[in-house]
């Protein structure tokens, strides 16, 4: 009987020094990685990195359209009812706003932009985690900053940046048109 016990120990113990499951990797680390490898000397010739770069922020666009963020979590950073009346919601996968920090992750910095009906707007909670889908409208600039009362500090820069500049991934502030928002559990 011991011995049975001892098995059934040392099986339970084995269990629980089981790594934990590896995550799934996100549709937008997937796009990166797949984009990175047309460009492969990126990191090492900065006409290469420019013509990445401009590659990505033409093609982000449609990517965008074609639910590449949808499972990526974003932080709901605020919710601001704007002078013109319009409730906005601040989304944002940057600095200390990850859920998930790993890999190709702890590099991507995007700022979401989108307006939304009040009743929503009043239902969400700042700080949590959100998925969500939608439509590109545009990235926004100094022209355009304030019908998103948003604070752009500089015109966007879209792209992958050099190791002197932090090795980063960058999509600046984007405005998009909200299908569906769901928390993160």
């Amino acid at each position: 009987m011991n011995k049975i016990y001892f098995l059934f120990l040392a099986l339970l113990l084995l269990n629980c020094n089981e790594s934990k499951p590896s995550r799934k990797t996100a549709k937008i680390e997937t796009y990166l990685k797949t984009t990175e490898s047309k460009f492969q000397n990126y990191k090492t010739n900065s006409v290469v990195r420019e013509e990445l770069n401009n590659f990505i922020k033409r093609d982000f666009k449609s990517q965008f359209n074609n639910s590449i963020l949808s499972d990526l979590p974003f932080q709901l950073d605020r919710v601001e009812k704007c002078e013109n009346g319009k409730y906005i919601l601040s989304l944002e996968h940057s600095l200390t706003s990850k859920l998930e920090d790993e890999g190709m992750l702890s590099n991507l910095e995007i700022d979401l932009y989108c307006s939304i009906d009040e009743k929503k707007a009043k239902e969400l909670t700042e700080g949590k985690f959100y998925l969500i889908d939608g439509k590109f409208n545009e990235y926004i600039t100094f022209q355009n900053n304030e019908q998103y009362c948003a604070y752009v500090l500089m015109s966007p820069f879209v792209g992958f940046t050099s190791e002197l500049e932090g090795n980063e991934i960058q999509f600046g502030s984007i405005a998009f048109e909200l299908k569906s928002i769901k928390e993160v559990q």
